[in-house]
């Protein structure tokens, strides 16, 4: 062990003796440090016993301790129980159960459910646009709406679409109850929808729309749709039911290619 010596003034060994196991940060530790006395006997250095610091004690209490889970797997985790349960049904518990992880470790990294919630409609959120962004690079703009619901409602296992989307679904419980939640996922919608008026417009400069289309107005058109096939979800709404309902608005925007 490395030790600092150092000869304390009474009052501060008197503190040092109250609290023998405190860990000390460095920077506490030197301002308590004097000039070594030299004179006397021998001249050698005086240590006590019982104030020493080590480098690991040190370091423990500057560095952070790193988390000894994988924290993108346990967000995801919790964003699924979000999803199927909504945010007032998921409990504390049943969260702690799903990413499987102590209650410590669920405050040191995400502090409260809310702040774990709001992460996880960033994520909802990030993903969605991400694989709205992904089929732009290889599919025409106008067939967009079609790739994003044959993603999210019919190419989806039934349980899944039967849990509608975790942004809908957050606007539904929340408006009337956490104005800032619902102003999240809001956001989040609104952040989806100007990306497919963004494709819209590209469609136009390209020819494969009419200027007729309002962008703006046909992707407002298609979140509509998309809302209503959330809800419609939610109802427990088959997918063979839903997929004529897709055609159809899609045929109606004049977006059915």
């Amino acid at each position: 062990m490395w030790r600092l010596a150092t000869r304390l003034p009474a009052p501060k060994a008197e503190l040092c003796r109250l609290s023998p196991c405190l860990q000390v940060n460095l920077s506490v530790a030197l301002s308590l440090m004097q000039p070594l006395d030299t004179g006397g006997s021998n001249g050698l250095p005086f240590c006590t016993d019982w104030f020493s610091i080590s480098a690991t004690q040190v370091t423990g209490a500057v560095m952070a301790r790193s988390p000894e889970f994988d924290r993108t797997k346990v967000l995801e985790a919790a964003m699924k129980l979000f999803w199927a349960r909504g945010y007032t049904a998921t409990s504390l518990p049943g969260l702690l159960e799903t990413m499987a992880i102590a209650r410590s470790s669920f405050y040191a990294s995400f502090g409260t459910k809310r702040k774990l919630f709001i992460e996880c409609l960033e994520l909802f959120g990030e993903r969605t646009l991400a694989m709205i962004k992904f089929d732009a690079k290889t599919l025409p703009s106008t067939a967009l709406p079609r790739a994003f619901f044959e993603a999210t409602v019919l190419g989806v296992s039934l349980r899944k679409s039967k849990q509608g989307c975790l942004l809908v679904n957050t606007v539904l419980e929340l408006a009337d109850v956490d104005p800032e939640l619902n102003q999240l996922a809001t956001q989040k919608l609104n952040t989806i929808e100007n990306t497919f008026a963004v494709a819209f417009k590209q469609a136009q400069h390209r020819g494969e729309l009419e200027k007729t289309y309002n962008p703006e107005e046909l992707a407002s058109l298609v979140m509509t749709v998309n809302f209503g096939l959330r809800v419609q979800s939610r109802q427990q709404l088959s997918q063979q039911s839903m997929k004529p309902i897709i055609e159809n608005s899609l045929s109606m925007l004049g977006l059915a290619a």
